[in-house]
Formats: C-alpha cells, structure tokens, sequence
C-alpha cells in the first residue's frame, strides 16, 4: 500500500507580508517574518472557492490517474463546499467518478491528512478497496480579515489530491493520536459582528504543540519498532517557522532529514503534509524504501502521526 500520486493547487491571488503593511503600517514587518517565516501565501482569487480548488487539483490528478479506478473518495476539510449534502458525493457527481464507490467527509484540519490516511488505509485493508482519493483543502482566509495581525500572515488557501492505493511494496502506518478539546477555543471559528472569524491564541497553541508533539513523536517511534536515526525524512504540519523551529531543535532532526516550504506557500492547514509530499517526490528526494515520518498538529487540539514506507 502506498500513496502513489498528488496534485496540487494554491488559491490565485498571491498576498505578500509587503501588501499587508501598506494596509497595516504599524505591523513590525521583519519581525513577523522571522516568526513565521512567510513571506507570501495564496488567497482565493476572483470566482474561487474551496469547491473549485479541489475540482481543479483532482483534475490535475487525474490528467495521469483513471479516474474509472477510483472506489473511495475522503475529503477533509473545515472549511467544506458543502454540509449537507456532504461534499464528497457532490465531488463524485462532478468528476464523474463511478457510482459503486464510498463517498464522505472528515472535518478536521492540521492533522487531517493524517486521519485521511489512517481512514483509507484501514478500509483498504477491511473493505477490499483497491484506490482512495484523499483530498485535504481549506481555506481559511475567508474567515480571516487583513488587519488581523495574528492570523493573516500566516494562512493560506489551497488544495491537494492524493492517491492511496492497495498495491505497491510501501507500507502506510502506525499511527499516533492525541486530542485535548479542552483547548478547542484556541484556535477556533468565533462569531465578530455576525460574522465568523478566526480566532487563535497563538502562544496556548505554541505550547501544545511543543508539549504534545515529542510525546506523539517517541509514542510514534516505539509503535513502529525504529529508532529516530531509522526515519529518513521528517515532514510535519507546515504551521509557522517559529513552531518549526523550535520542535526541529527540541527533537535534534538534522537539517538534512527536515522539510520546510512555508516561505511562500504559507499554512494550507490539512493540505500541508501532502503538498509537502508532493514537492519532495517532485525534487527528487521521495525514494523506494524510505521512512518518512509524518506529523500533523493544531486545531482541535489534536496531534496526528504516521510513519510511511515509500
């Protein structure tokens, strides 16, 4: 079992740190790059919505993809097209995609490829599926207004396809979960003046994850009989450098291992880690028989991890 093929698309409008600031000249701009590290991310454009963004990345998938041989469609998103009906079966009517095949959401966001993952391999293995296509998209910055110091410079609108499929010499787990909900207004939609918006407490959600992550990390690790050294690559939850930083430095993974994009990619919540996965097969880096450890974290509060075997 192994994810054999993603696409990916970014929202069409690019927002700079620089444009920002022309609206916000109180904003201490070389400071807030060095705490997130980004320096632009992807707004939605004109007549874009999450709807056309995972149309638009699943199509792209499957300029090299049957979609004839798909049997699962999972879409993990917070920021969903569609409640009711859910918008995996709309998804399976837009593409065309065969009718003989299972269709739902997973609202969940940092840690949501990783779920996608444990859910499809699981039913991969129970069900007899042969190719699930995982789709992991939101977008945030509709509930984020540009003079939010917090979370504008920080969030980004995207989507990524993936493909899980039942052959291959890959392997996909174990897994480690943590879930706090006590923490949920943390990081969470509230209502503003009618409207929903985005709330975070940044510093509450800093220390989560540096206290949760090393734990779903060594849990992660003994689960799968390896020691660190064993891991060839780790990627995590593309959240912000300051985060980054500090659980890279708190773990000892040497630069060589670690992945990081977020300069001007900027945080596409659970479409992060398959973006990530994504850029590493493109440059080269993705090879047969690698351990790749996958870490997601944030909102919920929740820590998901997975170890895959390329």
């Amino acid at each position: 079992m192994q994810i054999t093929d993603i696409e990916y698309v970014l929202g069409k409008n690019k927002e700079s740190l620089e444009d920002l600031v022309k609206i916000n000249p109180d904003w201490m701009i070389e400071k807030l790059k060095d705490k997130t590290g980004i320096h632009s991310r992807h707004t939605l454009g004109v007549n874009e919505t999450e709807k056309s963004l995972v149309i638009e990345a699943s199509k792209k998938l499957f300029e090299r993809v049957n979609p004839d041989d798909i049997d699962g469609i999972i879409h993990v998103s917070q920021s969903p097209f569609s409640r009711l009906p859910t918008s995996a079966c709309l998804i399976q009517d837009i593409l065309n995609l065969p009718k003989n095949m299972m269709a739902f959401d997973l609202i969940q966001g940092c840690s949501g490829f990783v779920y996608g993952l444990s859910v499809a391999s699981a039913m991969i293995y129970q069900q007899g599926l042969k190719k699930v296509l995982i789709i992991c998209a939101d977008t945030y910055t509709n509930y984020i207004p540009k003079n939010d110091r917090t979370n504008r410079p920080i969030f980004s609108d995207g989507a990524a396809a993936a493909i899980l499929e039942s052959s291959g010499d890959g392997s996909i787990g174990p897994f480690s979960f943590f879930t706090d909900g006590s923490g949920g207004d943390l990081l969470a939609l509230k209502e503003n003046n009618g409207k929903e918006q985005l709330f975070m407490d940044g510093k509450k959600v800093f220390k989560f994850s540096l206290r949760e992550v090393p734990k779903a990390f060594n849990e992660l690790l003994i689960k799968a009989n390896l020691k660190q050294e064993d891991i060839d690559l780790f990627i995590f939850h593309q959240a912000s450098a300051v985060i980054l930083r500090q659980l890279k430095s708190k773990l000892n993974i040497p630069d060589e291992k670690w992945f990081q994009n977020i300069k001007d990619m900027g945080n596409t919540v659970s479409a992060t880690i398959p973006i990530a996965i994504k850029q590493v097969k493109d440059s080269g880096q993705f090879k047969p028989k690698m351990n790749v450890m996958l870490m997601g974290f944030g909102v919920g509060l929740s820590v998901a991890g997975c170890i895959i075997r390329s």
